[in-house]
């Protein structure tokens, strides 16, 4: 059964169950928002024996709204642009053939949350490996009485524009070993803006996910951290992706002599899953 509540200060409850949408807020790392919509977790893997995920939607909005949720396809540049396409590339497989989510349309109050299942179905004849596609949560428009009983006015036009968006967070089936290696490799300093750029290098049969920090350590051995970029992901089947950051130099520092170091972790670990440094 499908949880849904409405009342004050965004309190979502069920079976005894309460969740405060305030708290998804203050936890926005973990939370993918646009507009009104905020939607927990912000990607869905499916590996091992579990095959029922839960999507928690929530409306910060002062209106209701409809969300209409499909599939999506993309693939991924070695910009990190996503590209929509139709076909599976070379080396990549789509998951929604695969899964089956359930309600596949949601209406939310002001301060209304609720729960959606992301089921796996016709797992049988699958081969070891990864399975991507995107669940993509668009606003509908809810169709309201074009006007009031009462006056009218002549020659009058009247042109309303509603913005209509929608995001979209991967859908991953992982089956067999995972072979996956990562790398940094090709840093570069540009001294003019202070940035530094690189290559994210993936080798292996599963997409890699995990969050950037970049430190810069002085020839005194003093280390300063200057950059940092949550949930960089480099999807099947690319295998590079160039990276830019924006470094912020801390005061006093010139960025003369030292090094910088790039660590690559598991998405909200510590757990290394590559390194490099770069000699100023």
């Amino acid at each position: 059964m499908l949880e849904q509540v409405k009342g004050p200060s965004f309190i979502i409850s069920s079976f005894k169950h309460i969740l405060v949408v305030f708290f998804l807020i203050a936890t926005i790392n973990t939370v993918f928002a646009q507009g009104d919509l905020l939607v927990n977790p912000k990607r869905i893997v499916f590996e091992g024996r579990k095959n029922i995920k839960k999507l928690l939607l929530a409306n910060t909005g002062k209106d209701t709204a409809v969300y209409k949720i499909s599939f999506i396809e993309y693939k991924m540049d070695e910009n990190g642009e996503m590209i929509i396409i139709s076909e599976a590339e070379q080396g990549q497989r789509f998951a929604s053939s695969h899964v089956r989510v359930y309600p596949r349309k949601v209406v939310l109050g002001p301060g209304e949350g609720q729960t959606v299942k992301v089921q796996l179905t016709n797992t049988q004849n699958l081969t070891e490996g990864e399975y991507r596609s995107h669940l993509h949560f668009r606003a509908d428009k809810i169709n309201k009485p074009l006007g009031l009983p009462g006056k009218e006015k002549d020659s009058a036009i009247f042109v309303k524009l509603e913005a209509v968006f929608g995001i979209s967070i991967p859908c991953i089936i992982r089956k067999g070993e995972n072979t996956t290696r990562i790398s940094i490799s090709d840093l570069q300093f540009s001294k003019e803006n202070d940035e530094l750029q690189f290559n994210l290098n993936r080798k292996g049969n599963m997409s890699a996910y995990g969050d950037f920090t970049i430190n810069y350590i002085s020839t005194d051995n003093t280390s300063h951290e200057v950059a940092r970029m949550k949930g960089v992901g480099v999807y099947v089947p690319g295998t590079v992706r160039k990276m830019s950051l924006h470094l912020q130099r801390p005061e006093g520092i010139h960025f003369s002599n030292g090094k910088f170091k790039v660590v690559y972790t598991v998405n909200e670990s510590k757990k290394v899953i590559a390194e490099a440094e770069q000699e100023i």
